[in-house]
């Protein structure tokens, strides 16, 4: 039985070369037959490339005010984007590190300590700072500006220049939208004291990220999926008994690994049935097959969160605030030369897409909302035509702010936060 065993085990090991070395021939006579156009000319590609580069870098040095040159900007705008990693309960979170421009300590990005809290910390009474929580996406983390330039540090700008001393707390993670942001949310309150108040800016990924919005679930779903195999122990160390895996055990477990890999499209499925997908993209469905009817969709996902939120925050006593956030696709008009937001602008997908979107949103939030009317529970806002008028360019690149549209997008969001209810 035992050589038995081994025999099997050798002839999966040689099918698996086999179907490997099958797969390294198809990709090399993909790579024969690419279009002779293609390669014809790739110095004229890499001009084109290069000069769009050099646009945006430009486009750049006016987003940051001049406060950086175009050699400066080309050497710290990588040293400002995301860092991700696996993270339980939300399924993508920010992953730690350090560098002179951005810092992330426990999956949470550093903000700035306002000078009020020093000299409150000098008087003979000392009060407790407000404490305040900010969730969202990309744009809340601030990818793309300095973690002094995100918008919760600006916040504490704000609040100083008020005389508050305030605590800001970036839980922005890229990527995150408000189904998302409402699990991390709960998961943060199990186990820490509650905040003063909570704000989640939303809107960009809700129409940014269909798929997610509408199956209500992380946008990494799919590519993680792959990587777990089903059955009864997700570790792949199932076995009939203690001891070796068997023969049958593993040759599933090389199955498995075949398919993840893309080789072998035909064997048995042990993954539940329908096709890859992708979360950018909405389910395919005849009754979502325009815009109007994809965002119709999106918000009444959005307005289930947003119950959720309403009866959490009213049971812990907490004033939260859910914002809608400015995007280069709606009411913004940009330069003429201005090339960052382009792609979300020009293109008919996904412009029309935020365009519905924002104009069946917009209809959740009340355009007289009073920021400080109730003492807990929730409040709508809506922020988005924040940027209609704005002097220069508020965006680094297709949607994240530059940092003076951060500054303003605080100043916003603290008049609503910090009002007196």
């Amino acid at each position: 039985m035992r050589y038995a065993t081994r025999t099997a085990g050798n002839v999966i090991i040689a099918l698996v070369f086999v179907l490997l070395g099958g797969a390294a021939l198809e990709l090399a006579a993909r790579i024969v037959d690419r279009p002779r156009g293609e390669e014809r000319d790739p110095r004229r590609l890499a001009a084109a490339s290069k000069a769009l580069v050099e646009k945006k870098v430009k486009n750049l040095v006016v987003a940051f005010d001049n406060k950086y040159t175009y050699d400066q900007l080309m050497n710290i705008f990588p040293l400002m984007q995301d860092h991700l990693r696996y993270k339980p309960w939300i399924q993508i979170g920010n992953a730690d590190h350090s560098n002179p421009f951005s810092i992330v300590e426990n999956g949470v990005r550093k903000t700035s300590t306002g000078d009020s809290c020093q000299r409150q910390s000098e008087t003979a009474v000392e009060k407790k700072p407000k404490v305040i929580w900010f969730y969202g996406g990309s744009t809340t983390y601030g990818i793309g500006v300095p973690w002094w330039d995100a918008m919760p540090s600006k916040f504490v700008e704000e609040a100083d220049r008020n005389g508050i001393c305030v605590t800001a707390v970036n839980f922005g993670v890229p990527y995150h939208f408000s189904r998302q942001e409402a699990i991390y949310f709960v998961t943060r309150l199990m186990n820490e004291a509650a905040p003063d108040a909570v704000v989640f800016l939303d809107g960009l990924n809700e129409f940014g990220e269909p798929g997610a919005a509408l199956r209500a679930e992380p946008f990494f779903t799919p590519t993680l999926d792959k990587l777990v195999p089903v059955g009864p122990d997700p570790t792949g160390r199932a076995s009939v008994k203690a001891g070796a895996p068997s023969f049958w055990a593993g040759l599933l477990s090389n199955l498995h690994m075949l398919r993840w890999l893309g080789v072998s499209k035909d064997a048995p499925s042990l993954e539940a049935p329908g096709e890859t997908y992708s979360n950018a993209n909405p389910p395919a469905s005849k009754a979502l097959s325009s815009d109007e009817q994809l965002a119709r969709a999106i918000v009444d996902r959005y307005l289930v969160t947003r119950n959720f939120l309403t009866k959490v925050c009213e049971s812990y006593g907490i004033r939260c605030f859910q914002f809608l956030q400015p995007i280069a696709a709606v009411d913004y008009h940009p330069q003429d030369s201005e090339v960052l937001t382009q792609e979300t602008r020009a293109r008919p997908e996904p412009a029309g897409r935020y365009a519905a979107g924002y104009a069946a949103m917009r209809e959740a939030f009340p355009p007289a909302a009073r920021c400080g009317a109730a003492p807990k529970g929730l409040s709508a806002v809506d922020l988005s035509p924040l940027f209609k008028d704005y002097d220069g360019i508020p965006y680094v690149d297709n949607g994240h702010y530059a940092p003076r549209a951060n500054a303003l997008l605080a100043a916003a969001i603290f008049r609503c936060v910090l009002a007196e209810p």
